[in-house]
């Protein structure tokens, strides 16, 4: 990933937060072809181990074990009109932009059929999600579901394990602009009606201190 200084994350703690805020990517490989399967995920304490599942029909799974992979991380994104620039009034030189928040995890992959594996998984993942899922109802949890059903679920899904390698983390929120320029892009997105264009104003504007 194409990383500018100014955009890089070298923070291992930051990473580990935006991974387990938004357990959702892209595995990437490449074997005899490329592949993309997007996915759900758990990541260790340590960002050592990603965990993840795949439906066994996708025969994706049946190619990789052993093989490099990518996970594809994406938060949230926006684009940044130049009319949003105080400096604009002043000097035509300005671009429009897009600015993300990004991680990119490297490992190798490893194909998990043990059951017990498979069940602890989709338990700390149902887990994860339905402890921030809103609503007033109690959360659902796996052994709702009768064992036998269950069962023929956990059948039908095949297990990942990806040992991570390195990883990559990229804020690109204008942090090259003047002061001005940011905070002009930050407050005309949190004016925005679109979720993701508020998120990356808030991003940017906390990130300006």
């Amino acid at each position: 990933m194409y990383v500018p200084k100014a955009f890089a994350v070298d923070d291992h703690t930051h990473a580990l937060a935006v991974l387990r805020a938004v357990p959702f990517g892209h595995l990437v490989t490449s074997v005899d072809r490329l592949e993309s399967t997007a996915l759900p995920f758990l990541v260790d304490d340590e960002l050592t181990l990603v965990s993840a599942h795949v439906a066994r029909a996708n025969d994706h799974w049946r190619r990789i074990d052993g093989a490099e992979a990518l996970l594809i991380v994406p938060t949230v994104d926006a684009y940044i009109s130049p009319r949003w620039y105080p400096t604009k009034a002043s000097d035509a030189k300005v671009v429009p932009t897009w600015n993300y928040e990004l991680i990119h995890v490297h490992g190798t992959v490893e194909v998990v059929h043990d059951d017990t594996w498979k069940l602890d998984t989709v338990t700390a993942l149902t887990d994860l999600n339905e402890a921030r899922t809103p609503g007033d109802s109690p959360a659902w949890r796996v052994d709702d579901a009768p064992d036998d059903y269950i069962n023929k679920m956990l059948s039908a899904i095949v297990g990942l394990r990806i040992k991570v390698d390195h990883v990559e983390a990229k804020r690109k929120l204008s942090q090259n602009k003047p002061q001005h320029d940011r905070l002009g892009a930050a407050e005309a997105l949190l004016r925005s009606d679109r979720q993701r264009d508020r998120e990356v104003g808030s991003l940017m504007r906390s990130a300006d201190g």
